[in-house]
């Protein structure tokens, strides 16, 4: 009679210990900041740096950051360029950096750069999103900054 009861028991306890998991919690993705990174004649190399804050003990792949940048001109966003970025491995119980390099035609940038002289800088915003994959869980998480990128005085 213990036999087959002790044997279920068991039973229970190991097919249930497969479905024990700990709760994911929600990661932050922050934008670091937007760098200019080189102007030629055409175009002009920017970077987004984000940093992603995964408070679980697991991994996390981000499966796509997608972002655009603007810059501000009298209070109202004009755009820039889009950027986006797939399979970036995120470490667990910790921040990771991650810098996102995107490409924005130099037309639009003339009145950015000629509005940063006349104001001494240039105001820029990035929106976005990112998700991240857990593999058990998946997050969508949004972001947004906005800076303001002085020349270098040199």
């Amino acid at each position: 009679m213990w036999r087959p009861a002790v044997i279920f028991l068991v039973a229970v306890l190991l097919f249930s210990a497969g479905c024990i998991h700990l709760p994911i919690k929600e990661p932050t993705v922050t934008v670091d900041g937007i760098g200019i990174e080189r102007v030629t004649l055409g175009r002009t190399d920017l970077s987004l740096r984000l940093v992603v804050d995964n408070p679980n003990p697991i991994g996390a792949t981000m499966a796509r950051v997608s972002f655009d940048i603007y810059f501000l001109e009298g209070g109202r966003a004009v755009y820039l360029a889009h950027g986006e970025q797939e399979e970036i491995e995120i470490q667990p119980n910790g921040k990771t950096s991650v810098t996102i390099p995107v490409t924005a035609d130099n037309a639009p940038l003339v009145r950015a750069f000629l509005r940063g002289l006349q104001d001494g800088a240039i105001v820029l915003r990035a929106n976005g999103s990112a998700t991240l994959d857990y593999g058990i869980a998946t997050f969508e998480v949004p972001f947004n900054r906005t800076v303001e990128v002085r020349p270098e005085q040199g």
